[in-house]
């Protein structure tokens, strides 16, 4: 009973900062592949090595990501790792801790760091750091020279040598080692009271020295649970972890241990819905809506994402930019923080790793190009209905309409059409609009091309052209569609 009430109250401090990240739009970067010191668009951009990418790059480039309307990042971990070529390459993504104590100097200095996180403030955005309190790391099937960690530098910090065999027995997977033997992750006791310990001061220390906001932890469902409330407590930030599980049973019970997790099991349902071959939208609905909020203590606070640096990009499975377009909708609209990932932006195709975490400087940073004005007309749309009512991202959507091809949801301001059948499609549908006005004659605008439609006795004819994704927002006296920052959208290619 203790450990019961225990849980049920562990957050409640951290309510505000709930709150605040409710709000947010967060953009996930690879610190070395996002932006270099100085723009060389030439510059390689592939493989398994560090590539130049900076914490003063990122600094350079914060414009960008205030065009496309993100209100913090995401930056990868931050301490030193180890050095040299391994069979998997180097260490770029910052994954592959050797040492707590100190900060990866490919990326730069602490001063640069809190250059970075000071930058970001003066902007009013936030930045959340990514963290690996699961494992280190040992190239090779040698024996582990314990004494080139630091500071867990004797093998009875770690569990004994036995990579995970059985990924449904969660002793297995909290106690067994990821890797291979090309490079095998020790994983560290963090059961042990001194490694806990050392990890509450650690992380204490870092927030205080930095001032980040929020922090990202990598390979949560390899910790036992218990570790979590004690540590999200001394972080005193916002704090969502890695479940890399699609069943949101699973996953939804970490949420008694931290205030967060990165949504999984509705990554899985966006990808079986908008890629090929194709789930009906009845299935989507239960899977991606109904069963994740039976099973997550609050869906408002999950992160949600279609791309990560240890997937594929969308558009390695498809080339229709009708479906990437609903799908990335689903993310920024459906109920939780939305994220994006670098190169998301610039209809990045990578596949699996290291092809799914390219430089961005191929880009350009061009802020004209076609998904890359999409998603920011969708992000300015959301915060401009955040800053009509607070209470947006607060309230779950609520389903409106739905079909083996269209779900259309209402979240406070605006109706969402989301489509799954591709770029050909034409359909019009009626959508009841009495369960969320009560004007039977409301006048709705189209986010996309301002096109304005008004219902007929609590009636809407619409039709979805081109299978594109649309935004009705409700127009009344209060709310002045025309200065909600949209941005003119051409057609899919």
């Amino acid at each position: 009973m203790a450990c019961c009430f225990f849980q049920k109250h562990t957050f409640v401090k951290g309510k505000e900062y709930n709150d605040t990240w409710r709000k947010q739009v967060i953009y996930q970067l690879l610190t070395d592949r996002f932006a270099r010191d100085e723009d060389d668009f030439e510059h390689p951009s592939q493989g398994r090595t560090y590539l130049g990418g900076t914490w003063k790059g990122v600094i350079r480039k914060l414009d960008y990501l205030q065009s496309l309307g993100c209100t913090a990042i995401w930056i990868s971990p931050i301490v030193k790792n180890i050095e040299g070529q391994t069979g998997y390459g180097e260490p770029y993504h910052g994954y592959w801790t050797q040492d707590f104590t100190k900060l990866n100097s490919h990326f730069g200095t602490s001063e640069d760091l809190q250059d970075l996180v000071n930058n970001l403030h003066k902007r009013g955005m936030l930045c959340m750091v990514d963290v690996v309190v699961n494992h280190m790391v040992h190239p090779g099937t040698e024996a582990v020279d314990y004494s080139q960690f630091n500071p867990f530098n004797q093998a009875n910090d770690f569990h004994p040598w036995k990579y995970i065999q059985d990924y449904n027995n969660q002793e297995d997977v909290v106690t067994g080692w990821l890797g291979d033997n090309c490079v095998n992750l020790p994983d560290l006791k963090t059961e042990k009271s001194s490694v806990r310990k050392f990890f509450q001061k650690w992380i204490s220390d870092l927030v205080s020295t930095y001032k980040f906001d929020g922090m990202r932890i990598d390979t949560a469902k390899h910790v036992e649970k218990s570790f979590f409330p004690p540590f999200v407590k001394a972080a005193k930030i916002f704090t969502t972890g890695e479940i890399f599980h699609g069943n949101p049973k699973y996953a939804g019970a970490y949420q008694n241990y931290m205030p967060s997790v990165i949504n999984f099991p509705l990554y899985y349902q966006l990808r079986e819905t908008f890629s090929s071959p194709r789930i009906p939208m009845f299935e989507y609905y239960q899977k991606g809506v109904l069963d994740i909020r039976h099973n997550f203590r609050d869906t408002t606070i999950l992160c949600n994402f279609l791309e990560n640096h240890d997937v594929p990009r969308f558009f390695s499975q498809t080339q229709d930019n009708a479906l990437a377009l609903n799908a990335i909708a689903a993310t920024i609209f459906s109920d939780g923080i939305p994220v994006i990932y670098y190169g998301q932006e610039q209809r990045f195709s990578g596949g699996d790793d290291p092809d799914n975490r390219e430089g961005l400087w191929v880009s350009k940073y061009d802020t004209t190009s076609f998904l890359f004005e999409c998603i920011s007309t969708f992000i300015h749309l959301r915060q401009s209905l955040i800053a009509k009512d607070p209470n947006f991202c607060a309230l779950l959507s609520q389903k409106i309409y739905l079909d083996k091809r269209v779900y259309a949801f209402y979240r406070t301001g605006v109706l969402v059409i989301l489509c799954n059948g591709g770029k050909q499609t034409r359909k019009t549908i009626i959508v009841d609009t009495s369960s969320f006005s009560q004007n039977p004659t409301q006048v709705y605008v189209d986010a996309f091309s301002k096109s304005r439609i008004q219902a007929t006795e609590k009636k809407l004819n619409i039709t979805i052209k081109y299978g594109l994704p649309m935004y009705r927002l409700k127009v009344n006296n209060d709310f002045d569609v025309t200065s909600s920052s949209i941005l003119p959208v051409p057609l899919p290619r």
